[in-house]
């Protein structure tokens, strides 16, 4: 039986420490269990401001840098060097800094076409994940749209109807064409959680907790395409990090 556990906070900066310091220990405890944490991450106001902190003399030096491993949740199919590039927004607050210690496998998207970079990323996910002996990631950090869309899988998007691949491509989203884990991929994590923040994503939170509690019995290939994409995955514990602003409607 799936369940939510919810962590609430006051203000957007809270919700960033707390979820770098759960990180910090996250990390250190699961290095010690199995020599390595995967960690996919995705991009965002929080992940942005996590990058930020993780960059800071108080959290650096608390991380196992060389035995991290950072792989991307989904990614909008622009260069590296754009500032709409997730990867890019990361490099430029944390990976920039961290350089030579830390291992980071940002999606290939600057040549070539959506469909290969998602071919490519599938194959580069999956030497990572045989180099640490492990069948999915240890923890996905995920970000919940103002639609209820997670990582770059959206409602009524034919992602959603994907059924065997890891990483896949998104050409009917919105704005961008995108790469994105899928969710049978997402559902081999062993933890999730996610961050929501701000009163634009208040209604949207609402909305998948309800749908979550009312499928909480069913499997996240049964909830698809019965709720919004934030509502699917069925882990036993899904960890949600939101503050006072968007947790309104709770």
């Amino acid at each position: 039986m799936a369940q939510d556990l919810i962590r609430a906070f006051e203000t957007a900066q809270e919700v960033a420490e707390a979820v770098a310091k759960d990180f910090i220990a996250f990390t250190n405890t699961c290095i010690a269990e199995s020599g390595s944490a995967v960690v996919a991450i995705s991009g965002g106001t929080t992940p942005n401001t996590l990058f930020e902190l993780l960059n800071t003399d108080a959290y650096r030096t608390q991380l196992d840098w060389e035995n991290i491993f950072f792989l991307w949740v989904d990614e909008r199919f622009v260069p590296q060097t754009d500032p709409d590039n997730n990867f890019y927004r990361a490099k430029e607050r944390l990976f920039a800094s961290i350089g030579g210690s830390s291992h980071f496998y940002p999606v290939p998207t600057n040549s070539g076409t959506v469909e290969e970079a998602a071919d490519a990323y599938e194959k580069e996910v999956a030497t990572v994940l045989s180099a640490c002996e492990k069948d999915g990631v240890d923890l996905t950090l995920l970000g919940l749209g103002d639609d209820g869309h997670t990582a770059s899988l959206f409602a009524r998007s034919q992602a959603l109807e994907e059924k065997k691949r890891t990483v896949i491509p998104v050409t009917d989203g919105k704005v961008w064409n995108r790469v994105s884990m899928s969710f049978p991929f997402l559902a081999k994590a062993r933890n999730v959680w996610f961050t929501v923040v701000g009163e634009s994503k208040a209604a949207a939170l609402g909305r998948v907790l309800r749908q979550r509690k009312e499928y909480m019995d069913e499997s996240w290939e049964e909830r698809i395409g019965h709720v919004l994409p934030g509502a699917v995955l069925s882990q036993d514990t899904v960890t949600w990090y939101v503050d006072k602003a968007a947790k309104n409607y709770i």
